[in-house]
């Protein structure tokens, strides 16, 4: 190479060098990458009120067993299982000639009563005359008026027994005390039967009830009128709302209480002794309110026992979240009452608790975002 081409490729490598020297120096730049939460600030705590279902059996509301209140023999049966039946009509009659003869003989003997009354009556009258013109002494009147009392009493008795006889008499046919369905029939034809034995069960149309058995943990929240909402497993996607319309105040198997729901409405195809599932709102009072969040708020503390577990609070002044203890205490309206550990005006990490660690640093996701 001679002199002028070394000359020339001197001066372009020396302009290459300064090209290269105006170019920038690009440097990796580290990035802090902070996480958006969904949150909700808490505002005031709300009464605790808990949903809870309970099973029980449907029954009529008015059912009754009948029976003679007369003993006999049962000469005629006019109804059997199933038959709807109409307030006053005639269910069963006894033989009935026994009692007629003892209303002959009851009159008869008002009759004589009667005849006696008067001739005491009459015998003291005429005593009387004759004690004021001095015929008969003092102690002779008296046993006349002691007699016409006695007779007059003897009068109201037999009448009395009259009544009673004349009463059993029309207890001979078993009425229906109200309108319903014959639902058990313990008697046939021809049969003997006592005073008080049980030969029919008469359920009512309309009013239905479930009885159900709860727990002495609950009964003292509930009071007559609270209104419940009743299910049937028989019959889907029917409910009917009632209300507590009695309540036992003694304790039965397994320290439960008996507590009835009277039904506003009987659907079709509701009988009794099907099965039911009510639903019952229990006000627990001030001593558990608390805050509502949503599961996806709450981090489970396996190893500190039931009810405590964990939620994220973030702090306005460090950006940070922390980790806070709290005591669930029970649900309402699918959401998680805390009882214990939060205070108004926090605001809770309801979003991706999963990826939060205690003391991070995060940033409030806005409503549009």
């Amino acid at each position: 190479m001679n002199p002028a081409q070394c000359s020339i490729l001197f001066y372009l490598l020396l302009g290459a060098v300064g090209l290269s020297g105006c170019q920038p120096v690009e440097t990796e730049v580290e990035v802090e990458s902070i996480r958006s939460i969904k949150s909700i600030t808490l505002t005031s705590k709300i009464q605790a009120v808990e949903q809870r279902r309970f099973p029980g059996l449907v029954r009529v509301a008015n059912s009754s067993v009948l029976s003679f209140e007369v003993p006999g023999k049962v000469l005629e049966i006019t109804v059997d299982i199933g038959d709807q039946v109409v307030a006053g009509q005639r269910l069963a009659v006894v033989d009935d000639e026994p009692f007629k003869l003892k209303v002959q003989s009851a009159e008869a003997d008002l009759e004589k009563a009667r005849a006696n009354s008067k001739n005491s009556a009459s015998d003291y009258k005429r005593k009387k005359e004759l004690k004021e013109k001095g015929y008969i002494s003092a102690s002779e009147l008296d046993q006349a008026l002691a007699q016409r009392d006695a007779a007059l009493n003897q009068v109201t008795m037999v009448q009395s027994q009259l009544q009673i006889t004349k009463r059993n008499l029309r207890n001979t046919a078993l009425k229906a005390p109200f309108g319903g369905y014959i639902s058990k029939r313990m008697v046939e034809p021809h049969q003997e039967v006592a005073s008080g034995q049980e030969l029919f069960q008469l359920d009512g149309l309309e009013e239905m009830e479930v009885e159900l058995l709860l727990p002495e943990n609950i009964i003292a929240y509930l009071k007559h009128g609270d209104v419940g909402m009743a299910a049937f497993p028989g019959l889907p996607n029917v409910h009917v709302e009632g209300h507590i319309s009695e309540m036992g105040t003694r304790a039965e198997a397994a320290n439960t209480f008996l507590v009835s729901l009277r039904l506003k409405e009987r659907p079709p195809g509701l009988y009794p002794g099907m099965t039911a599932q009510v639903e019952l709102s229990i006000n627990r009072g001030a001593q558990a309110e608390g805050f509502l969040l949503p599961a996806t708020a709450i981090v489970a503390g396996i190893e500190t026992g039931p009810g405590h577990h964990f939620v994220f609070v973030y702090s306005e002044k460090t950006g940070t979240v922390d980790k806070t203890p709290v005591f669930i205490s029970g649900g309402q309206r699918q959401m998680a009452r805390v009882s214990e550990g939060l205070q108004t005006g926090d605001i809770v990490a309801v979003a991706g608790t999963s990826f939060l660690s205690d003391g991070m640093k995060v940033k409030l996701l806005n409503e549009q975002e």
